[in-house]
């Protein structure tokens, strides 16, 4: 009876052993799965390094190459365009791993996949929105970061094309002869956006309104103020021959 009992055992051993050994064959190691994903990451194939990085990722938490993987499978996204889900794993990054060296690298590049999502200006700006508020977080967390110039670049873009916007809607409502409508998005664009391109064009339209409204002073005053300060020549040209068509104000 006991010898049944210890052959029954040795069995059992037999199993469990053979089963960790065939476990043990199947799973990689995480330096095997890391060098994987890098090179399909290199040669482009993203697909195949998102799986890489995953596996590591999830089977490997403990593991020292964890966060790096982490990193480079959002740059697997990023790269293949796959911009929500770069947003979702550089955040990761950032939440699970904040004493990794690539949490700066991060939060900018959370900022440009919103970026690279952007619409037409005349669309929803969300995303634009999300771009803007990332870049001016990573400015304030990593000021010394060489990558604060182009974050400051980015925020110009953003901002020109929330401006242009506002510009976009102003002009639809002045077609329509919703002037009032108009003037109010003008006005918006030169309170919030006065250091981007779209500011004298705006001023100019609010003179083409001032003169639809039959305010033949603020329309001169408006022009006038672009004439002096724009120095796009286009720009110029025509509000000075808007100037010449109201002609010289009487008493002058």
């Amino acid at each position: 009876m006991r010898r049944a009992q210890w052959q029954a055992a040795l069995i059992a051993v037999a199993v469990v052993v053979g089963c960790s050994s065939k476990q043990a064959m199947t799973l990689k190691a995480d330096e095997t799965y890391f060098a994987e994903g890098k090179k399909a990451l290199d040669k482009k194939r993203y697909p195949e390094a998102v799986e890489k990085f995953q596996k590591l990722v999830g089977s490997y938490p403990g593991s020292p190459l964890v966060a790096d993987a982490q990193y480079l499978l959002a740059e697997a996204y990023f790269r293949s365009a796959d911009y929500v889900n770069a947003v979702f794993e550089y955040q990761r990054l950032v939440d699970s791993y904040p004493s990794s060296q690539w949490v700066d690298e991060a939060q900018y590049q959370i900022g440009e996949s919103y970026y690279h999502q952007r619409r037409r200006p005349e669309l929803d700006q969300k995303e634009t929105n999300d771009a803007l508020v990332q870049f001016r977080l990573f400015i304030d967390d990593n000021p010394q970061s060489p990558l604060v110039d182009q974050a400051r670049k980015r925020i110009e873009a953003c901002r020109s094309l929330l401006a242009q916007k506002l510009f976009l809607g102003g002009r639809l409502y002045q077609r329509q002869d919703h002037l009032d409508a108009a003037a109010a998005l003008y006005q918006k664009l030169l309170q919030d956006f006065p250091d981007t391109p779209w500011y004298w064009g705006t001023l100019a339209e609010l003179g083409e309104l001032a003169f639809k409204k039959g305010n033949l002073p603020e329309a001169r005053g408006r022009w006038e103020e672009v004439l002096r300060e724009t120095q796009d020549e286009k720009l110029k040209l025509r509000v000075q021959q808007r100037l010449t068509e109201i002609g010289t104000p009487a008493g002058e």
